[in-house]
């Protein structure tokens, strides 16, 4: 039985390492203030969706695939989550089994233990099924489809019947005791032991006109004796039994698994409801695209932390390669950089992301290269910090994938900064790189005016005439100035409107 509900070709692999690059770029995209919203407290949904987030999808099809899962499963909350339900009781239902495989036990107690194992997955198989089938006609993904189609075609009633029936002939808690036979080898010696299904037509009368003979209260010897012959009858349907336990265990924790991502996304879905944000389905374009186009973008980290809405953005980008971001101090661009690269990546694991409309083409890779806070650990400088994280991120890069800026290289001067800048976002672009940069270096910025690029867009952080802020991105040429006096006055003007006065010192 395969799952496959996060891709149509195999179950998804839990234990796949992450890219080397995967911690700074949760870090900077602030997938800590998402995650645990997912989860809700369950550490299980939490370390499920980390994973899924850190292996994008870089196929239109199984992106696809993935994404209608999660349509029906938006339009179905109360059956996912039951489902999940019955996997997560099923779990902690066979942890309170005593050691049902205990290589050190006794062979009749992993007997006793594998067959009341069974019992707790063919009941939990039943449940599953039939949840999933009284509910089938709600589902139109294909990936719903064939593991609904999987359960009714394995796990008939009929099925379920004689999986009772020699469940319950297997235990050998009642008066009937077991059958079992065995030959006489050339020395007279017992061989080819053998577990024998009762019949119970022949069973009891057989049984009444057998030879029979009973131990003597003390014949410890005799009993032994009795325990060995057993264990070698039992021992094959033993092996068998604990492997069919193996193999339904491993389905409920594969499915256990890949529901636990989408109740995470369930679980997302419906704060952002709670705070009336929008979620759309976003639209793929191949990586070859250099377009890309978006309403009401916003950063749901944000939005989480504030836990109120937030203003959104909107673009129109065709034929751009390389977007620079500009404008006034604290008005948005890192927040919209963020939420570029948050939309990206959930775009890319088959989620929903927080805009009205969201449309961008694939990346092979997702990188970041943020500003970093002074650290006082560091036995270089902080532009060699900068450049030894830029040498790491060229290690990886390759065509057709997405680097964000974030006022990188600012470290130095304004000419070094710039000339740093302008190479290094050069040599990326014309290797079919995408490429965002915020950036208060105006050399760099304006460096590819002056060459005359036509796959550059400018964008700018919106600015009143008053200094006010709207958090809107803009299009709009990189100015001289970041508007640094706006904060100054901000924090420093006096309630009758002048300024504090400079007192010199000696």
């Amino acid at each position: 039985m395969e799952v496959r509900l996060l891709a149509d070709d195999l179950d998804f692999d839990m234990q796949k390492k992450p890219s080397c690059n995967w911690k700074t770029l949760s870090d900077d995209l602030e997938l800590k203030r998402i995650v645990p919203t997912m989860a809700q407290k369950d550490k299980f949904v939490e370390n499920i969706c980390n994973q899924v987030l850190s292996h994008p999808l870089k196929n239109m099809e199984k992106i696809h695939y993935r994404q209608d899962i999660l349509k029906d499963c938006i339009s179905n909350a109360d059956t996912i989550r039951k489902l999940y339900e019955i996997t997560c009781k099923t779990k902690d239902h066979k942890v309170g089994l005593w050691s049902w495989l205990s290589p050190d036990g006794y062979l009749s107690i992993n007997y006793s233990n594998a067959v009341n194992l069974l019992q707790l997955y063919s009941e939990a198989l039943l449940n599953l099924r039939n949840t999933a089938v009284q509910n089938s006609q709600k589902f139109h993904a294909k990936g719903w489809n064939r593991f609904i189609q999987m359960l009714q075609d394995e796990m008939s009633d009929d099925y379920f019947t004689q999986v009772h029936m020699l469940l319950n002939e297997l235990k050998d808690e009642d008066d009937k005791g077991i059958l079992i036979s065995a030959k006489l080898g050339n020395y007279c010696q017992g061989v080819n032991y053998v577990l024998r299904h009762k019949e119970e037509k022949h069973f009891r009368w057989n049984l009444h006109f057998a030879p029979a003979f009973a131990l003597a209260p003390r014949d410890d010897a005799g009993a032994s004796d009795f325990e060995k012959r057993r264990d070698r009858a039992i021992n094959e349907s033993t092996n068998v039994l604990a492997q069919s336990a193996e193999h339904i265990e491993n389905f409920f924790l594969i499915l256990q698994q890949e529901l636990a991502f989408y109740v995470g996304c369930l679980n997302l879905y419906n704060k952002m409801e709670e705070l009336r944000m929008p979620l759309c389905i976003p639209k793929l374009l191949p990586p070859q695209s250099e377009n890309r186009e978006f309403d009401g973008l916003y950063d749901i980290s944000l939005v989480l932390t504030k836990n109120a809405s937030v203003t959104g953005n909107q673009l129109y980008a065709e034929n751009k390669r390389l977007t620079i971001i500009t404008g006034a101090n604290q008005g948005g661009k890192s927040t919209f950089l963020r939420s570029i690269g948050q939309a990206q990546l959930m775009m890319q694991c088959g989620m929903f992301v927080g805009a009205r409309s969201f449309e961008a083409p694939i990346r092979n890779k997702i990188f970041t290269h943020f500003k970093k806070e002074e650290d006082h650990s560091m036995k270089s400088g902080k532009l060699d910090e900068e450049l030894s994280r830029m040498d790491q991120i060229c290690e990886q890069l390759c065509p057709y994938s997405l680097m964000l800026f974030n006022e990188s290289f600012a470290a130095t001067n304004e000419r070094e900064g710039s000339e740093i800048c302008r190479q290094i976002t050069k040599v990326l672009i014309d290797n079919k790189i995408e490429v965002f940069s915020v950036t208060h270096l105006h050399t760099y910025a304006t460096s590819f005016l002056q060459d005359g690029q036509q796959d550059v867009l400018y964008l700018t952080a919106e600015r009143s005439e008053d200094g006010t802020r709207t958090f809107q991105i803009v299009p709009g040429q990189p100015l001289q100035t970041a508007y640094g006096e706006d904060l100054y006055r901000k924090i420093f003007l006096h309630s009758d409107g002048s300024l504090p006065k400079i007192q010199k010192t000696k």
